[in-house]
């Protein structure tokens, strides 16, 4: 068994610019880094250049990438079809904060794929477009509380703050009523009061959430398929009646598609699971690798937001032209059904490749997901129905499992042990192959 210290210091003669990099930028960032999410221990690697499906650090060590932006790159970096898409419309203009054509093709593109859907309106974020849903939902029935699924992450805004990776189960409440717990400091307790929690999977936990706070809720927010706190399927039937329950208590099911939305499927998670929401927000990977978030709503919702409605959707660079230009590019170039096959096709292999090495070494771990999505959970035998259900993982060996690829040349995931892996488009069969044998090396160094 190697130690984790011994990796670290290989880690650390690997990477020594991005040591001096970093050190550099601590200086006037906290930590030294653009969003929390990307610092680790001892430091974060600095990148250079992608290609494809893979990157290079500043100190040249090349990496198979399958983190892929926490999965907002599903082709490849630097696409060339998305490049030339980006350079023809920076020729152009890059901000007017006027119509222009481009938008419609990518409405007609979005709609065509989540034909459930009346109309998009756009953002920049997947926070924005669930702050947005929130406000809609609320506008939409004129009741105020809305409910999230326990351990689920929806944006880092106040009102979804709630109850994201609660760890102390003395704050945590029952399983089958979660006391909702507030995650960052700065989040208004008045704001706060008004998101209750329920866990996933469990139907009536969300009746009997109902039953007590009866006409008061606006919305259930949920992804279809969950993706934030590692991936977890939603059981048979589960969703259906949860479709079923939101429409007998008058209240909108919101399906937050930001990490499954365009990557599982062309329609995303509602095309997998059949269900229909009445308000879909996407991100990430629909928008070619640049920021740009879209909220779908049905046809009951279309004169609610202003000029037709009272509810305000506004933003400077919503819809911007040359991210609109790099999601046509994405969604119709790139993301075809061939590119879907290859994507699916890649996942699969890759699941099957893991599962076979955790068994060859006897190591404790489950493997749930879809498609290009997985998430390696050690320490549990049975695929997590719940969030509470992974609480006993071992994080441990999976800090170990991950930092030891790091240098081996795989970043697998982001930091986080409830992060998946991202099989996009843009790899290939070798970067597969080569995972694997990563792969297999690095578990041979946790027994």
């Amino acid at each position: 068994m190697r130690e984790l210290s011994n990796i670290i210091e290989e880690y650390k003669k690997k990477t020594p610019k991005s040591a001096e990099m970093h050190a550099a930028a601590s200086q006037f960032i906290q930590g030294g880094v653009g969003s929390p999410f990307r610092y680790y221990e001892p430091y974060p690697f600095f990148v250079d250049h992608g290609k494809g499906g893979r990157i290079w650090d500043v100190d040249g060590n090349e990496y198979i990438d399958m983190n892929q932006c926490y999965g907002a790159i599903i082709g490849g970096h630097a696409h060339p079809e998305i490049n030339k898409a980006i350079g023809e419309q920076a020729e152009k203009g890059t901000m007017f904060g006027i119509p222009g054509p481009i938008t419609e093709k990518l409405l007609k593109e979005l709609l065509r794929r989540y034909p459930s859907m009346r109309f998009f309106r756009f953002a920049n974020s997947g926070a924005e477009a669930t702050m947005y849903a929130l406000r809609l939902a609320r506008a939409f029935t004129g009741k105020d509380k809305i409910i999230k699924v326990e351990g689920c992450y929806h944006g880092a805004h106040d009102a979804l703050l709630i109850s994201d990776k609660p760890h102390r189960p003395s704050h945590m409440g029952p399983a089958w009523a979660p006391t909702p717990t507030i995650e960052s400091a700065g989040v208004l307790y008045d704001t706060a009061k008004h998101t209750l929690v329920v866990p996933w999977n469990d139907p009536d936990a969300l009746e009997q959430c109902l039953q007590r706070n009866l006409g008061q809720v606006a919305a259930l927010i949920v992804e279809p398929i969950v993706a934030n706190f590692g991936m977890c399927l939603p059981e048979k039937g589960y969703l259906e009646q949860v479709r079923e329950i939101t429409r007998r208590h008058n209240i909108l099911l919101i399906f937050d598609e930001v990490k499954v939305g365009i990557r599982l499927a062309a329609g995303g998670g509602t095309e997998i699971t059949g269900v229909k929401p009445d308000i879909i927000c996407l991100s990430k990977a629909f928008g070619g690798g640049l920021p740009i978030a879209a909220l779908g709503g049905s046809e009951a919702l279309w004169d609610m937001f202003y000029p037709l409605g009272e509810t305000i959707h506004f933003g400077t660079y919503n819809a911007n032209p040359v991210s609109v230009a790099a999601s046509i590019a994405c969604l119709t170039k790139v993301m075809t059904d061939d590119a879907y096959k290859h994507l699916n096709k890649l996942g699969e292999k890759f699941k099957k490749g893991v599962d076979e090495s955790l068994r060859r070494h006897g190591i404790k771990a489950v493997v749930p997901g879809i498609g290009g999505m997985w998430t390696v959970f050690f320490g549990i035998d049975k695929h997590p129905k719940n969030f509470r259900e992974t609480l006993g993982i071992d994080k441990g060996m999976w800090r170990k499992w991950w930092m030891s690829l790091v240098t081996k040349g795989l970043f697998i995931t982001a930091p986080s042990a409830y992060e998946e892996t991202f099989i996009g488009a843009g790899h290939t069969e070798k970067d597969i192959d080569e995972a694997l044998n990563k792969i297999d090396d690095a578990f041979k160094e946790l027994i």
